[in-house]
């Protein structure tokens, strides 16, 4: 399935790539702070994922919702996307969701991939890491429809595992002359958590390690979604090569690419310069 894409800062860009893939819930929009801190020296492509923003069932062939929501689907999605774009080869970005899909990519597609950065996200086990199954259920009893962004907030404050996603939630949110919805699908992100469950993305990273694929691991210090002890644990198990780099922002939570934009955006151009 093609996606819909932001892409900064014009299509066919010859300059070198960013891919950034956002995280459950979220839409290619969602980079745009960032994505100005790179387009002087980087081409950057955005996709809105199978189920989010312009990518939901209105957009399918037929308007179809599509049927699966593995990490291989959404990487299959990529794959024709950035054919269809051009984009490739690219150095390619994922958080939270968004590592899995990346993993995928760079399994499908590896000579496409120049490196790979992963933020904040566990490499097998429920969507949402340390978050699991309440994560999970936030989801299913999050409504589709707010009266007001106070509402909103509300709801998010009450009942969201994790301040830093009740944010992210709250900057995806879209409001109008009824109020404020999400741009995704509701069913969608319940079937991508469930998903998650059987899949490890472990064995595609050292794949990617062992081909010399450089690889940035980050995590945000005070992130609820992967624990401190489960990042030490990866580290260990990819101790072994030398192209892996593991990094904690310790005064980050879960939101990193968004509470540390400008650190960030300093660390992908010297990864991409390395």
């Amino acid at each position: 399935m093609e996606l819909a894409c932001k892409h900064w800062p014009a299509l066919n860009s010859e300059r070198a790539k960013w891919l950034l893939l956002h995280g459950m819930g979220g839409t290619g929009a969602l980079w745009r702070p960032l994505a100005a801190l790179l387009e002087d020296d980087f081409s950057v492509l955005a996709p809105d994922q199978r189920g989010h923003g312009e990518s939901r069932v209105a957009s399918t062939p037929g308007g179809r919702a599509p049927a699966s929501y593995t990490p291989l689907d959404y990487g299959q999605d990529v794959v024709e996307t950035v054919e269809k774009q051009s984009f490739q080869p690219c150095w390619v970005l994922g958080h939270s969701m968004g590592v899995r899909t990346a993993c995928a990519f760079a399994h499908l597609r590896p000579d496409w991939v120049k490196g790979l950065v992963l933020i904040d996200l566990g490499f097998s086990g429920v969507a949402g890491g340390g978050l699991g199954e309440n994560l999970a259920q936030f989801i299913r009893v999050l409504p589709h429809h707010f009266a007001s962004r106070q509402a909103a907030r509300e709801f998010m404050h009450a009942n969201c595992p994790d301040p830093s996603i009740a944010q992210y939630l709250m900057a995806v949110s879209v409001s109008g002359p009824n109020g404020v919805h999400f741009p995704f699908d509701h069913g969608a992100l319940a079937q991508t958590i469930l998903a998650a469950r059987d899949v490890s993305v472990r064995e595609w990273i050292r794949a990617a390690a062992e081909r010399g694929t450089p690889i940035l691991i980050l995590r945000g210090g005070k992130s609820l979604v992967w624990s401190h002890e489960e990042f030490e644990k990866e580290r260990a198990l990819l101790a072994g090569y030398p192209s892996v780099q593991f990094e904690e922002f310790t005064d980050a939570g879960h939101g990193l690419p968004f509470e540390k934009r400008t650190e960030l955006a300093a660390r992908l151009r010297s990864f991409a310069s390395s």
